[in-house]
């Protein structure tokens, strides 16, 4: 019987064992740079039998990237990611931090070690994870986020392991816009604003190591916040709670993390996002699942919201309680409190999306402006000393929105401009006011144009011999008197008086309807209402504010209108701020006639209904500049479109004006200002009694006159 074709058991293999796949599984999961012949060594087999483990048995093959410097360990990168976030903190929190710097020119300093060749920089990678990642990014990109603007960005290594331009090329051949970058590009060339920010960006990180190294030099862009990303991480062991509690990826507003899956028998690569557990640095690493492309079929599905529940977070609000309706003291409670239509806003939105607010009253009340390239204030605040939100009265302008995120504008302001009501015109002259005097002029033009000619024309036809009787008689129809038409018998001059009858009686109806509305509201000089900036700058009024530390000062004095230059340059800031009224001072001012007060609107026209004093002050109906109100936030805060789309539905809905109604109707002083008691005193009818004086001095000159003149006539 042949044995040759007997199938025999043979030696059994040890180096194959599953003992042997297990240690080297451990030692490439720990050290994934380990050579061939250094895992042969620690294991104790032969080169060929590790390389066979290493191919066949685990699924694995050598990746090195083109080009890479000497790989830091663990440690260096730990320490130098804490000496660069200290002195990113420090240079955040003291402007002047980054002066005391010494920085040196052209030192070459040893560093003891040398660039590493390729095969010192190749590592160990699964076949199957690399095939997975090069299979999922092709269908994310053609997928839920085809159509969408794209920016991919890679490591060295990344960039060798995935056919990166076969997926471009794919993309582009469907008209989506794909930008290719490697993190050293992005960080050294200035790329177009809406090539790294937007809410039509979908930014997607390719990484096979740990970018903290990238991503520290990025954060200190402020041009870098797309509002989706995606972070791709082709390393099942890097811990990238780490990356993504980085600054800088916390700042878009939806995030994805795609990973392989760690020590597992069938690769698959784990879907992530994260949401803050506070709103400053701590993360939470959320699992949504194994990639499947049938789950996540949208650009919604895929990046779900982060911030639907702040998960009872609280912001930190730097506010001065003076600004009412927005934000003032409560009156009714002696603890002093902050109320308001502002910050009842805030409790609105912070119990729609569980959070808190927590209110830090300033101890100097300055607004918020930017000082020798430095903001004081609320800003300071805001951009220094770790505070979240600003809800004062904070107009929108190009410095705070470069420096700052800002909500959409929810309510429209400016600043206005209050005078003082002049004296009103000497009462005795009532009766004259209802006619200006070119109105006065042409009434006594006219009836003497209508009369005496009347008069004339008759007399010489002799049809009257009495024509300073007929011109008396014609002029007494202005004052309601009566005229026998019988005494003129001719058709003509009867049209002639018929046509004046009608302008008489015009004349009548128009002067009595002023003539009323004079006698029970005070008559001023003319343009009272009227006045415009222009006339203000050239008046004998000084303009005035009250030094808070707003925006506007500085802005009118390097106005390139000469108007509000010339404004700017007399402006008188008052210094001296009493807490408890600080407007208290100016209005004084105003009162007496001297000043010009220029204050924001709303809060203009609360100070005068509180003090009671809006009849004897006025508005300019031309505001100095009309404006918009915002909140604002620090720079790049994911969650500011959030909480910018709740206030905008307070406003849409009617919800905010009407909270500002009420905070108003609160404010205001219930006690009503008394105009008048509906009665006409003497000093409103006291021009008909100088009539009266005038006419029985002047018939007591006629009478003493004809008695000179024409002595014993007796007078039919």
């Amino acid at each position: 019987m042949p044995v040759e074709g007997i199938p025999c058991s043979g030696r059994p293999s040890t180096c194959s064992s599953a003992e042997n796949v297990k240690k080297i599984c451990d030692l490439v999961m720990g050290n994934c740079r380990l050579t061939v012949r250094e895992i042969a060594n620690e294991i104790g087999i032969s080169n060929e039998s590790a390389h066979e483990i290493l191919m066949d048995g685990l699924g694995m093959q050598r990746a090195a990237a083109s080009f890479v410097p000497k790989l830091h360990s663990h440690e260096q990168q730990s320490l130098w990611m804490n000496v660069g976030q200290n002195m990113s903190e420090c240079a955040y929190r003291d402007p002047d931090f980054l002066k005391t710097v010494i920085i040196g020119d052209e030192t070459f300093v040893h560093a003891g070690y040398d660039p590493e060749i390729k095969a010192q920089s190749s590592e160990w990678m699964h076949a199957k994870n690399i095939f997975l990642a090069q299979d999922a990014l092709s269908m994310l990109v053609s997928g839920p986020l085809h159509g969408h603007d794209l920016l991919l960005v890679t490591d060295d290594l990344s960039q060798r392991l995935l056919d990166v331009g076969s997926v471009v090329s794919a993309v582009g051949a469907s008209h989506t816009p794909v930008l290719l970058a490697t993190q050293l590009s992005l960080l050294h060339t200035d790329h177009p604003a809406h090539h790294t920010q937007g809410s039509l960006l979908t930014a997607i990180l390719l990484f096979q190591h740990d970018p903290t190294a990238f991503l520290l030099p990025l954060a200190d862009s402020r041009h870098w916040n797309p509002s989706y990303l995606v972070l791709f991480c082709l390393d099942p062991n890097l811990n990238t709670t780490i990356v993504l509690s980085q600054t800088i990826i916390q700042r878009s507003r939806f995030i994805l993390l795609l990973q392989p899956a760690a020590n597992v028998s069938r690769p698959h690569l784990l879907a992530y996002t994260s949401r803050p557990t506070d709103v400053h640095h701590s993360v939470k690493k959320i699992t949504l699942g194994i990639w499947n492309p049938d789950k996540f079929h949208s650009r919604e599905a895929l990046l779900p919201p982060r911030f639907h529940d702040f998960g009872g977070q609280v912001l930190k609000v730097p506010l001065l309680c003076y600004d009412e309706p927005f934000i003032y003291f409560d009156r009714k409670n002696m603890a002093g409190d902050c109320i308001g239509a502002n910050a009842e806003a805030t409790e609105i939105i912070g119990n729609k999306l569980n959070f808190r607010t927590k209110f830090v009253q300033m101890d100097e009340v300055v607004w918020g402006v930017k000082r020798n390239g430095t903001w004081v204030g609320m800003f300071h605040e805001l951009m220094y000393k770790d505070k979240d939100l600003v809800i004062n009265t904070q107009f929108i302008a190009p410095d705070s929105m470069s420096d700052f995120d800002s909500t959409y504008p929810y309510w429209e302001s400016g600043f206005g401009i209050v005078l003082e009501v002049p004296q009103p015109l000497a009462q005795w002259r009532n009766i004259l006011y209802p006619f200006s005097p070119v109105a006065w002029g042409l009434v006594f033009v006219t009836t003497v144009v209508i009369s005496i000619p009347l008069a004339f024309i008759l007399r010489r036809l002799h049809h009257t011999s009495d024509p300073t009787g007929i011109t008396l008689k014609v002029a007494a129809v202005l004052l309601g008197q009566t005229m026998d038409d019988r005494k003129v018998r001719m058709w003509w001059a009867r049209v002639w008086l018929i046509s004046w009858w009608l302008v008489v009686e015009i004349l009548a109806v128009v002067y009595t309807g002023n003539l009323m509305a004079v006698l029970t509201i005070p008559a001023y000089s003319n343009g009272i209402q009227t006045i415009r900036v222009e006339e203000l700058v050239h008046s004998h009024y000084i303009p005035s504010m009250a030094n808070y530390g707003g925006p506007v000062p500085e802005a009118l004095k390097s106005s390139e209108n000469p108007t509000l230059a010339t404004l700017g340059d007399k402006l008188f800031l008052d210094t001296n701020l009493n807490n408890a009224d600080p407007y208290g001072f100016l209005l004084n001012k105003v009162l007496a006639g001297t000043h010009a007060l220029m204050c924001s609107y709303d809060y203009l026209i609360y100070n005068l209904h509180n003090k009671k004093i809006t009849r004897t002050t006025y508005v300019l109906n031309e505001k100095l500049y009309k404006g918009y109100l915002a909140w604002y936030l620090r720079r790049n805060t994911p969650y500011t479109t959030i909480i910018s789309d709740h206030l905008t539905r307070l406003v849409e809905t009617g919800i905010y004006a009407k909270i500002v109604e009420i905070h108003k109707g609160n404010l205001v002083n219930k006690g009503t200002q008394v105009r008048g008691d509906g009665v006409l005193n003497l000093g409103q009818i006291q021009g008909a009694f100088f009539v009266l004086a005038l006419g029985l001095v002047a018939s007591s000159l006629a009478l003493m006159l004809e008695q000179l003149v024409w002595p014993g006539v007796d007078w039919p």
